[in-house]
């Protein structure tokens, strides 16, 4: 029989390896399957139900398939129906582990007789994010900005699928978080009909089947086999759940990759394959090692780089693809000649469509898009509708500078920036404006406020003239001006601060203002780009499918793969991000997960592999990431290799430079151990020759 099974699937053009073969006639038992990338484990979890039913007798209606996603499930209904609906009529049970979970909540709900509402499904003040802003506003007496709000949906999904209590999350969000989390909780069991959201689906379902035995020995009378794909990327609470349905027979069929886990910020739970053999008795773990999509240049460098790895299952990955180009490792003086020599690629290749661009996060996108829409050049930008780029407050802030310096007697605009000014106005000073008309500046009128002191109508007057100076800059000079002279900088560091925020992210998307501005001639030019860029991306979508660039976070690409893929803005402190760095002698996992995420981004390359390091990142001195390094080392010289990032002390007058803070400047002057250095926003700065070379803070452009 077994023979007949596979001459048939051979019919199908489905040929398998004896490792992959060995997984499908695997019958009953736990048995956890290790698959590297690449090894076409989605045909091997659809022959093996196939394998099931035909040969073994296996009810369809009587079989699990568990899976990540919504889009991943149904790609494996298609697959198996495809192949194999002519011979089998019954239905399999394809699912997330959430669709799953929400079916054994509804019976419970149902015998309980209770009515529920999803708060996913509710808009306005009832939606989820509705409710947590104005719980966080109730608890806090302030609002919180998306940022905020989107840390602490995490931390609530977090807490819920590690099992854990909310005093136990080792970084929690600012703002009483254990507050917080009591409140939503509460404000859903209050509400009628009661919440729930689509985390609960999962602890109520859980929860619900330990206190309800009859109702667990019902579920699992009904299904015979329980198979799971991407268990990596399973939290423990899905990982308990499944287990709870799989046991006592424990016939269950789990796909996975150790090396692949990366959504650990979800709570994905890859120390649970670890375990698995200790979970499950007599559970064995069989491997399908070889990749069928990259080249060998490929497979064996990622081989290589991902053994640095300690906690993780040994394996080894290999392929018997052909050869195909040298990985290549590129390294750029800046963003901008990183893009434009992809650009440049791309236009010579036009086969946009076998091409990914793949980045850390979504504001690598932003520069990127720009380079490609002035090379005319389509593309598809992967989770384009999530991209808040365009509506971050550091955004909004700058532009309400400029509308500023366009109509200072603005009001309403000139509230919305008066706090983040280096001069201090008071609500009572706002009050006493409000209802007045006139052609003057708002500054001005605040400058002839009675009992003023000297020093701050000076102030205001200065203020004054900094905003119809900022008019008459051009964009890139603009943005210079508003963050050196008029102290947004600073601004930026006591919000963040304030609010407990990393200032690395409105840093960068200031220094991606500065980059578009750079291409602009006049402030609405500015303006009127930023708008198009925002209208281009969410367009983007409808490109989908076609001969378009992917671009796309390394987390997004999971699952993909393309013909040539570009890693861009390889720097340390972006992957590995900098807290993984700084934590890795205290807490090494997380600086082994930003591993498996270039792994990760790595494997997704069919046939060409480049590795794009700009040395200055966003106006920034910026050190190569070290794991290109680990590759590089890996690849032996053999290859060609970065230019070395030495510093250099062959500076003189009249020479550009790139200071790591200031920016962009020319050298005026020299002495025996001093540099005066000019800067774009009108301010020379005496630097120490010596300490410039030695830290490399000014590097010649």
């Amino acid at each position: 029989m077994n023979d007949q099974f596979f001459a048939w699937i051979e019919g199908k053009n489905l040929h398998l390896t004896e490792d992959q073969k060995r997984a499908v006639l695997h019958d009953r038992g736990p048995l956890l399957l290790l698959a590297v990338p690449g090894a076409g484990k989605t045909t091997v979890l659809t022959v093996r139900i196939a394998y099931l039913i035909l040969v073994r007798g296996a009810v369809p209606k009587r079989i699990l398939c568990l899976t990540f996603s919504r889009a991943a499930a149904n790609e494996m209904r298609e697959r198996f129906g495809r192949h194999f609906g002519e011979r089998i009529k019954g239905q399999v049970h394809f699912s997330t582990i959430h669709s799953f979970a929400y079916k054994v909540v509804r019976e419970l709900f149902k015998q309980q007789s209770v009515s529920y509402l999803l708060m996913e499904e509710q808009t306005g003040a009832q939606s989820k994010s509705g409710v947590l802003r104005r719980l966080y506003e109730k608890v806090n007496l302030a609002r919180p900005n998306d940022e905020q709000l989107d840390d602490l949906q995490n931390a609530i999904c977090y807490v819920k699928n590690r099992l854990c209590a909310p005093g136990e999350l080792e970084d929690p969000p600012a703002g009483n978080f254990e507050m917080l989390y009591q409140a939503y909780e509460e404000y859903k069991l209050q509400h009628q009909p009661q919440f729930i959201d689509y985390d609960d689906m999962l602890s109520l379902a859980y929860h619900g089947l330990l206190e309800n035995p009859r109702l667990l020995k019902a579920y699992r009378q009904q299904m015979d086999y329980v198979l799971t794909d991407e268990s990596q990327d399973t939290s423990l609470l899905q990982h308990k759940l499944i287990e709870l349905i799989a046991q006592p027979e424990g016939n269950i069929f789990v796909v996975g990759d150790d090396d692949q886990s990366i959504f650990g910020f979800r709570a994905a739970e890859p120390q649970y394959l670890l375990d698995f053999p200790k979970v499950y008795a007599q559970a064995q773990v069989c491997r399908m090692e070889e990749n069928f999509r990259s080249t060998p240049q490929i497979v064996a460098a990622a081989c290589r780089f991902i053994r640095q790895n300690k906690v993780r299952f040994d394996k080894e990955m290999i392929t018997r693809n052909p050869d195909g180009e040298v990985l290549r490792i590129k390294q750029f003086k800046n963003v901008e000649e990183q893009n434009g020599f992809i650009r440049e690629e791309l236009q010579r290749n036009r086969n946009f469509a076998g091409v990914g661009v793949l980045f850390r996060n979504n504001l690598s996108a932003i520069s990127f898009v720009q380079e490609l829409d002035l090379g005319g050049i389509p593309f598809y930008l992967r989770e384009s509708g999530k991209e808040r780029f365009f509506q971050h407050w550091t955004l909004n802030d700058l532009l309400n500078y400029l509308r500023f310096s366009y109509n200072d007697r603005n009001l309403p605009v000139f509230e919305k920036i008066c706090t983040k000014l280096y001069v201090y106005i008071g609500r009572s000073q706002l009050e006493g404006l409000e209802g007045i008309r006139t052609e003057r500046s708002i500054l001005e009128l605040l400058a002839e406020l009675p009992e003023l002191p000297d020093k701050r109508r000076k102030e205001y007057l200065e203020l004054k003239e900094q905003f119809c100076r900022l008019n008459s800059l051009p964009p890139l000079e603009a943005i210079q001006f508003i963050r050196s002279t008029m102290n947004y900088n600073k601004v930026i560091g006591r919000i963040c601060e304030q609010l407990g925020l990393a200032r690395e992210y409105p840093e960068s998307i200031l220094g991606i203002l500065e980059s578009i501005a750079a291409q602009e001639k006049t402030l609405p030019d500015f303006a009127n780009r930023l708008v198009y860029l925002d209208k281009l991306i969410k367009n983007s979508s409808k490109n989908k499918n076609t001969n378009a660039v992917t671009l796309s976070t390394i987390h997004s690409a999971k699952g993909l793969e393309w013909e040539q893929v570009y890693l861009v803005d390889l720097v340390e402190g972006i992957i590995p991000d900098r807290q993984a760095v700084e934590s890795q002698g205290t807490n090494p996992a997380r600086l082994e997960e930003e591993r498996r995420l270039f792994y990760v981004g790595m494997t997704r390359a069919k046939r060409a592999l480049t590795l794009c390091v700009p040395s200055n990142y966003l106006s920034k001195y910026a050190a190569a990431s070290s794991f290109v390094g680990a590759i590089q080392k890996i690849l032996g010289g053999k290859n060609p290799t970065m230019d070395k990032q030495t510093p250099t002390d062959d500076f003189g007058a009249g020479l550009v430079v790139i200071h790591n803070k200031f920016g962009e400047g020319v050298i005026t002057s020299e002495r025996e151990d001093s540099l005066t250095v000019r800067f774009r926003d009108g301010k020379e700065r005496i630097f120490s020759r010596k300490l410039c070379v030695k830290k490399n803070l000014l590097r010649a452009k």
